[in-house]
């Protein structure tokens, strides 16, 4: 968007990936600079723009489609602070320019609709698409939990509602909180997960693609042996961490020492031994806890400046790994059908590609989902004898999205969907419909087929 006047003044307009980022200004102030360099140009006025985020991996009729990052705040360990993390963080995000949304996943005990205070709860159908509802809006966040669902799920509630559901009602309930909610232009969506490793972070990783995580501990022993869990579950899920924070860390007494009643903690030892690149520290104060209590992000207010730098340093910080990852090249694989080839498995790198042909009978004989394999043993439930010659794929569930897509049998070749960052998902002619082949499962695959070929 460059224009020039008849005065040779020069108007232009620079993309920028985030309006979080600390680099913007520069930006502005190089491009300035530059263009006044120019002889003949007699001033300069270069603006930011922040276009329309797209989610490669959504559909347009998808409530995730213009949803450009999804960041997931996450610790195994209950009680640590995770969500007045997630919450702040947020808020942050949005006092920097971003349009940002928070989906509160913990069903069994929401925390989001005591942590803030928005005048209006109710939950409505979207105007523009039946199938979705529109999300609630505090201080110009969007906001989702199951406690706005079920206002009895609460804290405070009594427990009366409470939810009591067996792990896949549990996933179904996350499925049409984070799917079926108009969330609409984000550039942030902040996932406050819940404690552990169960069925909801499966579900969750499984329907969307998410960016990076954040996780969150405390400095004593037992939180860092679970938070090496939580570590250790998104690399298995392929999402990288991009920082950890120490809540409740240290405190600063009227005297003005500082002390550190749990011990210096373990982000030493966390960032060396996962390699994660950005560690924050919080303290203990009371005003963290009466903004919780009062319904109002900490950042919002001026109550703590030393403890809302952080945030907005946590902010930055995650915007910015946010638009490295996206850079990287982390192309995905890529698996399709063919009828006269069979299954063809490419995988991508910076600068190469390579292509592995599977007969369907093969790759269906490699299912490792509870029908086909003893979980425990790892002994081979599925007899290969039993699959016919002639299976193949009839259709493809891509559940990162509202609706389920299907490929018609008749195509010539049909695309396999993503099922978030790490896998995908195959429905067989059979009619087995629970196949998950994760990325590093095709790539031992596509080995084991060029050692039998050499």
């Amino acid at each position: 968007n460059l224009e020039i006047s008849d005065e040779h003044a020069v108007s232009c307009t620079i993309d920028s990936p985030s309006p979080v980022l600390l680099q913007n200004q520069e930006w502005i102030t190089q491009a300035t600079d530059r263009i006044k360099a120019l002889s003949w140009v007699t001033g300069a006025n270069v603006a930011l723009s922040h276009p329309t985020p797209r989610n490669i991996q959504a559909t347009r009729s998808s409530s995730l489609a213009n949803v450009g990052n999804i960041i997931a705040v996450s610790s195994c360990k209950g009680g640590v602070g995770k969500s007045t993390v997630a919450v702040n963080l947020a808020f942050a995000l949005k006092k920097r320019g971003a349009r940002v949304g928070i989906l509160d996943a913990d069903i069994y005990g929401p925390s989001l609709p005591t942590m803030i205070s928005p005048p209006d709860v109710a939950i409505r159908k979207s105007t523009v698409n039946p199938h979705f509802v529109r999300p609630v809006e505090y201080q110009g966040v969007q906001c989702m939990s199951f406690g706005f669902v079920n206002s009895k799920a609460a804290p405070g509630a009594g427990g009366k509602g409470a939810a009591v559901m067996r792990g896949a009602m549990v996933s179904k309930v996350i499925d049409q909180l984070v799917l079926g909610t108009e969330w609409g232009v984000l550039d942030y969506l902040v996932i406050d997960m819940p404690p552990g490793t169960g069925d909801i972070h499966m579900s969750l990783a499984q329907q969307v693609a998410i960016t990076t995580a954040v996780i969150v501990t405390t400095p004593q022993k037992l939180s860092f042996v679970d938070v090496e869990k939580g570590i250790s579950m998104f690399e298995d899920l392929k999402v990288p961490t991009s920082a950890v924070v120490e809540n409740m860390s240290y405190f600063d007494c009227v005297h003005g020492h500082r002390h550190y009643p749990f011990g210096h903690g373990y982000l030493t030892t966390l960032q060396s031994r996962y390699s994660i690149p950005h560690t924050f520290q919080l303290p203990m104060a009371d005003a963290m806890n009466i903004s919780v209590d009062t319904g109002s992000p900490l950042v919002l207010s001026d109550a703590l400046p030393t403890v809302t730098a952080v945030y907005d340093d946590l902010a930055t910080t995650v915007a910015q790994e946010c638009v490295k990852l996206k850079h990287l090249a982390r192309v995905a694989p890529e698996l399709l059908f063919d009828k006269t080839r069979g299954m063809v498995l490419r995988f991508f790198s910076t600068d190469s590609a390579e292509e592995i042909v599977l007969s369907p009978v093969d790759l269906r004989a490699r299912c490792r989902c509870a029908q086909c394999i003893e979980e425990f043993t790892g002994k081979q439930i599925l007899d290969p004898t039993t699959i016919q010659e002639d299976i193949r794929p009839t259709a493809v569930q891509r559940k990162v999205y509202k609706m389920d897509v299907a490929c018609s049998c008749a195509d010539d070749v049909g695309l396999f969907m993503l099922k978030g960052n790490y896998a995908f998902a195959v429905v067989w002619s059979d009619g087995h419909s629970s196949s998950l082949y994760t990325f590093e499962h095709l790539r031992q695959l596509a080995k084991e087929v060029q050692d039998d070929a050499a």
